[in-house]
């Protein structure tokens, strides 16, 4: 079985009830989970390099990602949902990076862990996640700004870049 059968039968039930849940249509779900591999075949290399436990996430924010692109170019918004855990709003100082990376939005997450974690660059990001170059930009910049105030890294040292 190739890399990418293997990455399809471990996930695509999982990341068809995340469109499904988003879509809220059978059809368009199938879709939606469609349009996410063939993203991740366009970055197969790279997405080998994934640890197996991180690749559920990153197929999972793919799909998400698509199916609210389908939703958005056919002038619906998507409901919000409880199925996500609130990140907590107050980040106690000393937290390792892991633990604040895991408290940002989970739009700030995926942006973070695709460009800083495993090293795709912006127009790759954009294309898995189904953004701009100019979102990426912005969120990971965003992100960034938070994790150093999560850090309580507000006046960082010349020449030192939080990820």
């Amino acid at each position: 079985m190739t890399f990418l059968e293997s990455l399809y039968f471990a996930h695509r039930t999982a990341m068809f009830h995340r469109a499904r849940g988003i879509l809220g249509d059978h059809g368009l779900a199938e879709d939606a989970v469609h349009e996410a591999f063939l993203r991740i075949t366009k970055h197969r290399n790279r997405f080998e390099l994934v640890p197996d436990q991180e690749r559920r996430y990153l197929c999972l924010a793919i799909v998400r990602n698509v199916s609210l692109n389908m939703l958005r170019s056919h002038g619906e918004t998507a409901p919000l949902t409880d199925d996500l855990p609130a990140a907590p709003a107050d980040i106690a100082l000393g937290m390792d990076m892991a633990a604040a990376i895991d408290a940002l939005d989970e739009g700030y997450q995926e942006v973070v862990t695709l460009r800083l974690r495993y090293g795709f660059d912006t127009a790759e990001t954009a294309r898995l996640l189904g953004l701009t170059q100019t979102q990426v930009r912005n969120r990971l910049s965003r992100a960034r700004a938070s994790l150093r105030e999560a850090l309580g890294d507000h006046n960082p040292k010349p020449g030192v870049k939080l990820p």
